[in-house]
């Protein structure tokens, strides 16, 4: 039917006035059903003919069809005009003042519905809203006594929803002084509920209030305070506190201005007699500390001892001496049976504890809240938290309250998730999946991280004995919740101490095995048990990854068999989980020690006899869960890798046919199936590589001689699959098995693996492609030459060479080139000199005749790769460096050719000294800084800066009377010195020629200057070579060095201090052990250089902003106590100076030139650096502020800047940007918004483009961070954003869907 059709619509007008409940109810439905369609459309004449027919069913007899006529007031005010959507408003006005309680009730229904559908940003909105204040306030003059609690919340939705509109209306000011002066009075109210929709309606009203009227309104409030600091009405007192709060959430920036006002009432009243007062006081403080972070500074000390005070307070309750707390902190968790029965007796009092009329909790809960809001935005008091704090919230681990007890260990949480933030922790998906993790515990041993004696962590740690002991207790309780979040503080601490509870895990030993093995019990119960079960595991899996194996040992006739059960549990989670655990448990029963010195392992037999048991046991289990057929695919996922790790660990322990006969062949079949072949081929992988190989005594225990031939026949097909995790597995995998058992393989396998290696050398992928190369070199070590090398000659090579030529940029650097010159080596190394001849020969070849500029890098390949040739080929490399220097020195020769025997000279002479061979070489190369070519003078620098470091005492006089003739050569000869230097500060050079540079350092260091001085602006890339040879050779004498360095930031010359600036900046690179003595000096004077960030000059402004940024990134450590200096200075520099825009006339347009753009990119790219490297330092609320202000900044690289350390910041202090969710509304919907011109270039609109992404990103990482009723605005933002009809709708669903979430969709910071 046509649902518009106007019979239809009187017909069903007829039916709604129909006698009969049944037919007035299913009129009503179909109507509503009408409405909703998409394609309904009313006509005029309809209009009111159907909102009076809704109307009237409001007042039917029939609560139904009353309750379906509500219902039709959402989808009708979409499709009504202006005029007949106020005739619905004043009839549902009308009706909220009848005399028949139940029809008001339907009326507020019904207006709170029409009220939440109008559109916000809709005209329709200001006029309908300005028509039903005065209406809805009229209602509160009818009934004064007793006013309608449905009539104030109407009014709060109108005012959240539309306060922007009414403010701005014709009558805005004065409509909003009367619902002031109509809610103020309701505070004082007899009714409770009354007060409190008043406060809300409140908080929603001072949003778009203007200055006067809610200055006078904080005024009226503060006074009522004052005038009743004698009155025992606690009731109103509460209201007044709680209104202070909200004036705190909704108008923090005007509020704050009133703080020193009201911090001595709110204090005053805490001492009251009356824990709900208390209480809505410590909530009060809580809105202060988030929302007007800056002016509570000075205040939160003092809000800090009163929230220590009152987490004690219990004055019904006697607890036991304070004294017990520290009992048995040596953690041997050797406690006799008696001991802990009372434990359980005392617990079950302390549960048996009931007292109705006792709400002293609720002031001990809002005290832990308290201190959680200060910890989560206090990063930079975050030592004098951990000394004051967090010894109360230990002693209050016994806590009888469960509640309360549950957000006291959560407060504790987040005290240990921020000193990790704070020590830049990486999160444990983060650390534990990298190799280094195996390194240091598969194994076992041998030391553990470096921590520093002071700061978060070391306080932290030093708490950890007095926690065990209180947190040991309470995880024996019955309370679930408790031992739940008691393991997930556990989990938290060892997390950010890396370890910690060596001495302390026989504390926790008995609570675990309690709580794996209780019984999952009643339905009810089921789900809350397998969370903590989960949650066991997790905090296990962490423990084991991070203690040494020994502090488990005498612990595992406990530990193993309760994890063996819950690998057999039911629920799959669980089941997955504690498999996870078992390829922890299977390092700690069997550790291998690794010494990183002789790179070897040190594998030895069990610490104790019985330990073979359960490694059968987890054999068992494990094999137990892989043959069962109907298990989930993630258990059969972990029960392969849990196998691998049993036969990679501790295969000599399990009998020699169980792993030939049982577990070998059934990993064929996992490789075979296609649900678990990826996991399977990992798991090959890690048992070829097992440590066991290395040592006679237990090489034989894995022969994977039977299944090779599968095996390598399944990898192989396995990488013409798409894909792309499958075919890295398998390439890893595969050379791994041709490494290991290259005599094992048959001799017609390796001609099948190089062929299936050819396409990969046109793959993209730039992980593939080294994977690839690698596969080949153990081809060509292992298969027979006689089959391998004319395959490598034929077909590999020319391919190569041609990946070289059209894909350069994939093995230009990294592990691409690292690959491709491992190629070279191997291919020299194995064949003979007709196979070098012909690789250097095709090398030539791809030289061709053709310029330098396009294929620049392709030339650079090419000559490592010719050096490389030539320094694995000692009898063939002299006539081939002849021929290369008779290129250079050839008149006839090609420039591509002169270039790349240059470059090819350069690495050559790097390794090998030329000079006794070749005594004119370097004039030869220095002859050529005169030629035509940039390209060719750049190849002639380089070359001679590097066969220079082959002989550097015959070299160095002559590098350094080129530096003294000066000239235009000195920039060259600049290049060269720079090529000579860096090379000794990456510590390539010997120990004899490292003291010739020394000697010749003084007269360097002089020449430098001179030529610092010298040089005009336009040679800025002059002066950057020169100030990175002063940087790179004040290393080597940093006693003399540094100090001059330092005495020449106050020169005149601005080209002077820029230098030395950039100087220094090149020394924060070096990592090595051997300049912690520079580093040593540097500390106490980098103040010094870093201060230029305020110098007069724009330029040194800029390249010290650079410098404090590769400070903050390489070292931190040396900046952290300047910080406090530093950081205000910065901020200064994130500033729009308007002073340094100016207009350029470019014909008949003019263009707007922003001279401080890059200081101040710059800037906030030091601040992104900051956030992950000193965040301890960093007062978060002053940070957030420049970030907030950088949103509205002219720049999109710098909004996305801050886009960037936003969503960074929602993962670090996501309290702190909760608090401010608000205020980057208005900057977010511009962007958001935002729209290339019409006359806009492809490149303006990809950048217009990346930035509106990159800004839907932002507002739903954030969206995860707000909370209900703290950004309303922002609320609203994001409803509006995402609704159907909104242009970036589609955006935002596809960001969403890309599986962006707060926390988990925030990548660690990229500071490469």
């Amino acid at each position: 039917m046509s649902a518009s059709g106007p019979y239809v619509i009187a017909n069903l007008l007829e039916k709604m006035s129909n006698l009969d409940s049944d037919y007035r109810w299913m009129a009503a439905n179909d109507l509503m059903a009408a409405l909703q369609s998409e394609t309904f459309h009313l006509e005029d004449v309809n209009e009111k003919r159907v909102v009076t027919a809704l109307v009237k069913l409001l007042s039917d007899s029939n609560g139904e069809v009353q309750n379906i006529a509500v219902k039709c007031f959402a989808p009708l005010v979409k499709k009504i005009h202006e005029s007949q959507l106020q005739e619905v408003v004043n009839q549902l006005c009308r009706l909220l003042v009848d005399p028949r309680e139940d029809l008001r009730d339907i009326a507020g229904i019904g207006l709170k519905t029409v009220v939440t559908e109008i559109p916000s940003g809709s005209p329709v909105a200001s006029t309908v809203v300005n028509g039903l204040v005065p209406k809805l306030l009229q209602q509160f003059k009818v009934n004064e006594k007793d006013p309608q609690l449905d009539v104030i919340d109407i009014l709060s939705e109108v005012l959240s929803r539309f306060g922007q509109s009414l403010a701005t209306g014709p009558n805005g000011p004065k409509l909003q002084q009367s619902i002031r002066d109509t809610m103020f009075p309701l505070l004082n109210h007899s009714r409770a509920a009354a007060r409190k929709r008043a406060t809300g309606a409140i908080g929603h009203l001072v949003t778009h209030l203007p200055d006067d009227l809610f200055n006078e309104l904080v005024a009226q409030l503060l006074a009522e305070l004052k005038q009743r600091s004698g009155s025992s009405d606690y009731d109103k007192l509460r209201t007044y506190i709680g209104c202070l709060a909200t004036l705190s959430r909704y108008s923090s920036t005007r509020f704050a201005h009133y703080l020193d006002a009201a911090l001595p009432l709110v204090f005053e009243y805490m001492e009251r007699q009356d824990d709900e007062l208390r209480e809505n006081c410590l909530h009060a403080l809580d809105s202060f500390v988030l929302r007007c972070p800056t002016e509570m500074t000075p205040y939160i000390s003092k809000v800090v001892a009163l929230a220590v005070k009152y987490i004690k307070y219990d004055p019904n309750f006697q607890y036991d001496s304070e004294d017990e707390s520290a009992m048995d902190v040596d953690g041997d968790g050797d406690g006799d049976a008696d001991g802990e029965d009372d434990d359980e007796d005392e617990d079950e009092d302390e549960e048996d504890y009931s007292d109705e009329d006792d709400v002293s909790w609720k002031v001990r809960k809002a005290s832990s809240k308290l201190l959680a809001s200060v910890i989560g935005t206090r990063s930079d008091s975050l030592e004098d938290l951990l000394q004051t704090v967090a010894p109360v919230l230990i002693t209050r681990f016994k806590e009888r309250e469960e509640s309360v007890r549950v957000d006291i260990l959560s407060t504790f949480s987040v005290l240990a998730k921020q000193t990790g933030v704070a020590a830049g922790v990486q999160s444990v998906g983060e650390r534990y999946t990298a190799e280094g993790r195996d390194a240091k515990r598969r194994k076992g041993v041998i030391g553990s991280a470096q921590l520093e004696t002071t700061g978060p962590r070391e306080l932290l740690r030093q708490s950890v004995p007095r926690l065990s002991s209180a947190l040991a207790k309470e995880l024996k309780g019955k309370s679930i919740l408790t031992r739940q979040e008691g393991f997930k503080l556990l989990r938290e601490l060892v997390r950010v101490l890396d370890g910690g509870l060596d001495s302390q895990i026989g504390l926790f030993v008995p609570a675990i095995v309690a709580s794996l093995a209780n019984p999952v019990g009643n339905a009810a119960k089921s789900s809350t048990n397998s969370n903590l079960k989960i949650e066991i595991l997790e905090f296990l899996n962490i423990l084991f990854k991070t203690h040494a194996p020994e502090c488990f040992h005498k612990y595992l006739a406990q530990l193993v068999p309760p994890i063996m059960a819950a690998a057999e549990d039911k629920f799959y989670k669980i089941t997955s989980e504690a498999l996870l655990v078992t390829i922890e448990l299977v390092k700690v029963i069997r550790p291998i020690a690794y010494d990183p010195k002789t790179k070897q392992h040190s594998v030895g037999p069990l610490a104790m006899p019985n330990f073979a048991e359960y490694l059968q046991l987890i054999y068992t289990t494990t094999l137990g869960r892989l043959q069962a057929p109907d298990v989930d695919l993630e258990v059969k996922e972990r029960s392969i890798t849990a196998l691998g790790a049993l036969i990679s660990q501790a295969a000599d322990l399990i009998p020699a046919a169980h792993v030939s006969n049982t577990v070998l062949p059934l990993l064929v079949e996992r490789l075979k199936n296609e649900l678990t072949r990826l996991i399977t081929v990992r798991v090959l992988r890690s048992i070829a590589e097992s440590p066991l190989f290395e040592k006679p005594a237990t090489a034989s225990a894995i022969d994977l001689g039977p299944i090779l031939p599968e095996a390598i026949t399944e990898l192989i097909s396995y990488l013409r699959k798409s894909h792309r995790q499958l075919r890295v597995a398998s390439l890893q995998c595969l050379e791994t098995l041709v490494r290991r058992y290259g005599k094992q393989i048959s001799a017609a396998t390796y001609p099948a693996i190089l062929t299936e290696m050819k396409p990969l050398l046109t793959d993209s992928d730039l992980h593939i492609l080294p994977l690839a190369m690698a596969v080949i070199c153990v081809v060509v070590y292992n298969g027979p030459q006689a089959q391998v090398l004319p395959i490598i000659r034929n077909e590999v090579l020319p391919q190569i060479v041609n990946m070289i030529v059209e894909s350069p940029h994939l093995v230009g650097s990294g592990p691409g080139l690292e690959a491709l010159l491992q190629v070279w080596q191997c291919v020299v190394r194995s064949g003979d000199a007709a196979l070098f001849s012909e690789s250097v020969a095709i090398l030539e070849k791809a030289v061709g005749a053709g310029g330098v500029t396009a294929s620049k890098q392709t030339f650079s390949i090419i000559a490592q790769s010719l050096a490389t040739l030539c320094l694995n080929s000692p009898n063939d490399v002299s006539g081939t460096i002849a021929s290369f220097i008779k290129q250079v020195e050839g008149s006839s020769t090609g420039e591509s050719m002169r270039y790349i025997s240059l470059l090819t000279l350069g690495d050559i002479g790097r390794n090998r000294d030329l000079s006794a061979q070749y005594p004119t070489l370097d004039q030869t190369v220095i002859g050529l800084f005169g030629a035509p070519s940039e390209e060719i003078k750049q190849a002639a620098a380089f070359a001679l800066g590097n066969i220079a470091l082959g002989n550097l005492k015959h070299y160095m006089p002559i590098v350094l009377g080129s530096v003294r003739e000066g000239g235009k050569k000195r920039y060259l000869i600049l290049v060269s010195l720079k090529e000579i230097i860096a090379r000794f500060s990456h510590h390539e050079a010997s120990a004899e020629s490292t003291a010739i540079l020394e000697s010749f350092a003084p007269e360097l260091w002089q020449l430098l200057f001179q030529n610092t001085e010298e040089t005009d602006t336009a040679e800025e890339t002059t002066r950057n070579a020169i100030a990175e040879c002063l940087g790179k050779l004040s290393l080597s004498q940093p006693g003399k060095f540094l100090p001059d360095l330092q005495s020449r930031l106050s020169s005149v010359n601005a080209h002077a201090r820029a230098t030395v600036v950039v100087a220094i900046r090149y020394t924060f690179t070096e990592h090595a052990r051997q300049n912690e003595d520079f580093d040593a000096l540097l500390k106490p004077v980098v103040v010094d250089f870093l201060r230029l960030v305020k110098d007069s000059d724009l330029n040194v402004r800029r390249v010290a902003l650079a410098t404090f940024n590769s400070a903050a990134h390489n070292k931190p450590r040396l900046i952290l106590e300047s910080l406090p200096e530093l950081l205000p200075l910065l901020y200064d520099e994130t500033v729009v100076k308007k002073d340094l825009i100016h207009i350029v006339e470019m014909g008949p347009f003019k263009h707007q030139v922003d001279d401080g753009l890059e200081a101040r990119k710059a800037a906030f790219e030091c601040m992104y650096t900051l956030l992950e490297t000193c965040l301890s330092r960093i007062d978060v609320f002053t940070f957030l502020s420049r970030v907030l202000t950088g949103l509205a900044d002219p720049s999109n690289d710098i909004k996305i800047l801050c886009h960037l350390m936003l969503q960074r910041l929602s993962y670090l202090s996501p309290t702190a940007v909760a608090q401010k969710l608000d205020e980057t509304v208005e900057p977010l919907r511009t962007t958001l918004l935002a729209k290339s011109k019409s006359n806009a270039v492809k490149q303006e609109v990809e950048k217009t483009n990346e930035l509106v992404r990159s800004t839907a990103r932002t507002v739903i990482i954030l969206e995860g961070v707000s909370e209900v009723g703290v950004s309303p605005r922002f609320g609203e933002f994001v409803r509006e954003v995402t609704a159907t009809g909104s242009p970036v709708a589609e955006l935002m669903a596809a960001e969403q869907a890309s599986g962006l979430a707060a926390g988990s969709g925030v990548a660690p910071m990229d500071l490469s």
